[in-house]
């Protein structure tokens, strides 16, 4: 699997509040693919196509490979992380682009990375129910984390440095929540309670005669596991059940992106399974949970996979294709696009270009 590397233009983008576009940048050629999608490349036969625009496309300038499926990504100033089908998270110096330090973290696939606000730490979230959170320079690890309900895939995780809390949206459509504060002093979590631990319903689920399959020894990735830090364990009453009427897909944690919230607070934004996207408020003490301030997408059942904030305005990527622009402020739709064939799984807004990637395995770069 391949990791590209994009150097952006060195337009002017100063801030102010406008309508994004959403639209490709002039000079580039859209090439259709085998599968009808799009793989949008810069334009250099045609003169003057690029120089015509006041902007130029970022360029591909660097890839790096690994043998496994990579479905997650985060960077920091000095390394990109990647989180792996294989359960491991990987760093690749931005400086040299060498692969620097490589942990197995997770027993089951990594689904989420997310880099907290100040670059302290990396959280990982995975299909085995755990959220870790690391140093991100070496990838120790810092914190273990887990829940006692079945709570399934963790799709997505969120940290708020202001409250000191991690939030992770999970496949049961709940959210849980960890406060990280004072976590030395809380009790010796009972490891019977761990995901390892515990009896599925099914899996574990007695034959015939009484007799259940026994677990097989610790074997493979399994004895490769990153071990070490807190391990802390999240209290049944710091979870919003039925966050979403779906998976809880995608987070953000967001500041100053909405009137709902003063501009110093961090606010919580979730997509999920149901179609919409909600906005949450959130407190410094964690027995008073989380808040909903707004529901957007109540007409749409179609899943929001991904989520990228551009001041008040906020993309989402959904089912087939689509991309909706909606604006915090007024809590309108402004705008929907078809900009890829396949579900679109991952956005990013940076340099003044809206990035996209579908499920088909091609990407777009369209004006923000």
């Amino acid at each position: 699997m391949e990791v590209h590397a994009a150097r952006p233009s060195k337009g002017d983008h100063s801030p102010g509040r406008h309508v994004p576009n959403i639209t490709l940048e002039e000079g580039i050629e859209a090439i259709t693919s085998d599968d009808g999608d799009l793989d949008i490349t810069a334009d250099r036969s045609t003169p003057g196509s690029l120089t015509a625009s006041k902007e130029s496309p970022p360029e591909l300038f660097h890839r790096v490979q690994h043998d496994s499926s990579i479905l997650a990504l985060a960077v920091s100033e000095k390394y990109i992380y990647a989180g792996t089908q294989d359960g491991e998270i990987l760093a690749w110096s931005l400086a040299s682009y060498e692969l620097v330090v490589r942990v197995q973290a997770h027993k089951r696939a990594v689904l989420c990375l997310f880099l907290s606000q100040d670059g302290k730490l990396l959280f990982s979230s995975a299909g085995d129910a755990i959220v870790n959170a690391w140093c991100p320079y070496d990838l120790r690890r810092l914190y273990h984390i887990y829940s006692t309900y079945d709570v399934g895939d963790l799709f997505s995780v969120a940290y708020s440095t202001q409250f000191e809390t991690a939030y992770f949206g999970a496949q049961n459509t709940s959210i849980q929540w960890c406060s990280l504060k004072d976590s030395s002093s809380r009790p010796t979590p009972n490891q019977e309670r761990h995901p390892d631990k515990r009896n599925h319903r099914f899996f574990d689920s007695k034959a015939a005669g009484g007799t259940a399959t026994p677990r097989p020894s610790s074997s493979g990735r399994s004895a490769l596991l990153a071990t070490g830090g807190e391990t802390l364990e999240i209290d049944k009453a710091h979870m919003k059940h039925y966050a979403h009427f779906g998976y809880v897909y995608c987070m953000l944690m967001v500041r100053g992106a909405s009137r709902l919230v003063e501009p110093d607070e961090d606010m919580l934004i979730s997509g999920g399974g149901d179609g919409t996207i909600k906005l949450w408020k959130l407190s410094a003490n964690p027995d008073d949970g989380i808040e909903e301030l707004a529901c957007l997408g109540e007409d749409d059942a179609e899943s929001v996979l991904s989520l990228t904030l551009d001041g008040s305005f906020l993309y989402s990527g959904k089912l087939r294709g689509v991309i909706e622009l909606w604006d915090l402020d007024t809590k309108q739709k402004l705008r929907v696009i078809k900009a890829h064939n396949g579900d679109v799984m991952t956005l990013q807004m940076g340099w003044g270009f809206l990035f996209s990637a579908g499920a088909t395995g091609f990407s777009r770069v369209s004006h923000g």
